[in-house]
């Protein structure tokens, strides 16, 4: 947490950390949105949190998504510590830390294009509007991420903004107030679910960050066998065709 940062009201300072906090990852959205709504960014717009959209069989969860005059901002919040490794097309990104620790978690490019693929089906939008933001904190290092897109950037939160701003200033504006509007009347009711919804959504998340469950359709994963070997598939299949290598 930068102090030139929390003096232009870009971070929340001592006091907001204090009322606020209630874990990492959590905090790390509540940074993110506090960012996007403290008086930093110009233009009409408003910004949901921990929005539950229906998808498939159950919902995914987008920590935060501004509906903004120039453009659709989806974003995924990772508020991790360590080195960060990855690609856009591997299934999992690697966190490493000194002492040689080493964790998995599902690819966030990946994650929030499931995002987006949920709010295009429900907005009845297509996809190329949204833009995919992906928002580490800075307590990590990005060692090998993807380059930033047209379509999905990956960075740190302190550079969040200056980031976004100069994006914003190369739209053109495309949404009228009463489209805004419109848009977070849609979503209303994906905000306020019940905490029987959220621990299934959870439970769900969980499983396909652990690889247990498919990120495509969210059902169980089955070893299969195949002709150049053992792998791990969709039991889903053929409706969903997702496989992936079988780590021993």
């Amino acid at each position: 947490m930068g102090l030139w940062e929390i003096l232009k009201g870009e971070q929340p300072g001592l006091i907001n950390t204090i009322l606020h906090y209630q874990n990492k990852g959590q905090f790390g959205e509540y940074s993110t949105e506090f960012a996007l709504t403290n008086n930093n960014l110009d233009g009409r717009f408003s910004v949901h949190r921990n929005v539950y959209i229906p998808y498939k069989n159950g919902t995914c969860e987008i920590d935060l998504l501004m509906f903004h005059e120039r453009g659709i901002f989806v974003f995924e919040s990772k508020n991790y510590s360590g080195w960060i490794f990855g690609s856009t097309e591997e299934l999992y990104w690697t966190q490493t830390f000194q002492n040689g620790e080493r964790f998995r978690f599902y690819n966030p490019v990946k994650q929030n294009n499931t995002h987006i693929k949920a709010l295009s089906a429900f907005l009845n939008l297509p996809e190329d509007v949204f833009s995919s933001y992906i928002i580490f904190s800075e307590r990590c290092t990005l060692m090998q991420i993807p380059y930033p897109t047209s379509s999905t950037v990956v960075l740190w939160r302190p550079d969040m903004l200056d980031y976004l701003r100069q994006d914003l200033s190369m739209r053109v504006i495309c949404y009228s107030p009463s489209e805004i509007e419109a848009f977070s009347g849609a979503i209303q009711n994906c905000t306020n679910i019940s905490e029987e919804e959220k621990f299934r959504h959870a439970e769900e998340a969980r499983n396909i960050a652990d690889g247990n469950a498919c990120p495509f359709c969210g059902q169980p994963l089955i070893l299969r066998h195949g002709r150049y070997g053992d792998f791990i598939g969709c039991s889903a299949y053929p409706k969903c065709k997702f496989t992936r290598k079988r780590y021993y």
